[in-house]
């Protein structure tokens, strides 16, 4: 999951135009044009009462390190983006980036990382080529459906990788992308592998789509998921899964020209390794801007809710399955910096969200968030619950953007444990205060 955050204002759909790409130093020698860009960050944590008290659990030999974590992150990513142009209208496409990420205290509040972890990799490798609205490209490279509500991130950035909570490695391992772009349509055919923490598995599928007249972005995409590790299958079950989905992003309403509307839904369906899958996922959110306002302060209501299994050792998987969901900007698609990185990842629960966002200056800006949880079956990680509601989140954020290329953030997280959550784990709130900033060039 990437803690890559933009400001506000540009949130889904600057996202989605970049995918992922930020202004670098470009150059031209005859029909070779380049681009070198360069990524870093840096993030402090302190967590206490780590899973509302129960304490932080090493997910590598379940050793409780106690209710307190507190832990740095850092990464480095330098790139080169390639194109020769062959004609007027083709180009051969190449680039990479290497990535070093590290974690160094106790290691993240979930026990994904210790102190110690941390490498260096290839994160991106590509070659392609590109015929007018046609772009073929191959290798190690990002990629994005929609907002990430499904498909973004091909890593989980746990155990050696390093840097969990920044989450930097993103790129999707042995793909390929033949995308199609023409004034209001755009399509890919795509076929993606994941990292082995994720589960390593294979999505093959077809995304569509269409921007009428600029007043909303319709979208469609369907693909099937191939496990290629049979050990995790057994434990996560995906072989053989088929996925649906239909969204509506960015959407106004006339005569509102300060409403903006998003909805999408989404199943899982098939079969395979004697497992049928019927899950479903879907949400509505509603943003409402005050230009006019003081602070010009940005409403938003969201409703998401992912399926859960009532009966989670039968043959049929329930489940909302999150696959490679993304992260792009506060609670795009991590739900809560708490419960969403270390208690719920899209799956059996049912999350409304209010949020508020202003702007102080020009480059500072305000925020809050308010998340309230429930399980959407009374079962936690395997275990029946008496009670759906699960907990609160609140987050209080300071966002600092002096330049296009600096994004900093401070924030501070409290969650508070109800019913199923006081059953299972503990009673007290889990809180977090954050630091970090990122560099781009």
């Amino acid at each position: 999951m990437t803690r890559s955050r933009y400001t506000w204002t540009l949130l889904a759909l600057g996202a989605m135009a970049s995918d992922y790409g930020w202004a670098g130093y470009a150059f031209d020698a005859g029909n070779l044009s380049g681009e070198l860009t360069l990524g870093a960050g840096a993030a402090s944590i302190a967590a206490r009462n780590a899973n509302f008290g129960l304490g932080r659990i090493d997910l590598r030999d379940g050793h409780d390190s106690g209710e307190r974590a507190d832990w740095q992150e850092a990464y480095l990513k330098p790139g080169l983006d390639l194109a020769y142009a062959l004609d007027a209208d083709t180009r051969l496409l190449a680039g990479g980036s290497l990535l070093g990420a590290g974690t160094w205290g106790d290691g993240d509040a979930g026990g994904y990382t210790r102190g110690a972890d941390g490498r260096v990799g290839v994160e991106e490798a590509y070659a392609g080529l590109q015929h007018g609205a046609w772009k073929l490209t191959a290798g190690r490279q990002n990629f994005m459906v929609g907002t990430g509500f499904i498909v973004m991130d091909g890593h989980l950035d746990m155990h050696d990788d390093g840097a969990y909570w920044l989450g930097p490695r993103t790129a999707f391992r042995d793909s390929a992308v033949l995308a199609f772009g023409h004034g209001e349509l755009g399509a890919q055919a795509f076929s993606l592998r994941t990292d082995d923490h994720l589960g390593d598995f294979r999505m093959d599928g077809l995304n569509l789509d269409y921007t009428p007249g600029g007043v909303v972005n319709l979208g469609a995409m369907a693909m099937r998921v191939n496990s290629l590790d049979r050990q995790a299958n057994q434990l996560q079950p995906r072989d053989g899964m088929q996925v649906y989905n239909l969204r509506a992003l960015q959407g106004k309403v006339p005569g509102l020209d300060d409403l903006t509307l998003h909805g999408e839904y989404a199943l899982q369906r098939g079969s395979g390794s004697g497992v049928d899958y019927h899950a479903s996922a879907w949400y509505a959110q509603a943003d409402y801007a005050f230009p006019a306002l003081p602070l010009q302060p940005l409403l938003s209501y969201r409703h998401a809710r992912f399926s859960g299994d009532d009966e989670p050792t039968d043959d049929t998987q329930k489940s909302w399955d999150p696959l490679s969901k993304g992260f792009i900007d506060w609670s795009t698609w991590l739900l809560g910096d708490i419960v969403g990185n270390y208690l719920l990842y899209n799956s059996n629960e049912r999350v409304d969200q209010w949020t508020l966002r202003t702007h102080l200056t020009p480059t500072l800006s305000l925020g809050g968030i308010h998340y309230r949880f429930s399980l959407d079956e009374k079962v936690y990680n395997g275990i029946p619950v008496s009670d759906r509601r699960f907990a609160n989140e609140n987050v209080v954020f300071l966002d600092w953007t002096p330049t296009p290329a600096v994004y900093a953030s401070l924030s501070y997280n409290w969650a508070q444990p109800l019913g199923a959550a006081r059953q299972v784990l503990g009673n007290d709130d889990f809180r977090t205060l954050e630091m970090y900033v990122t560099y781009r060039y």
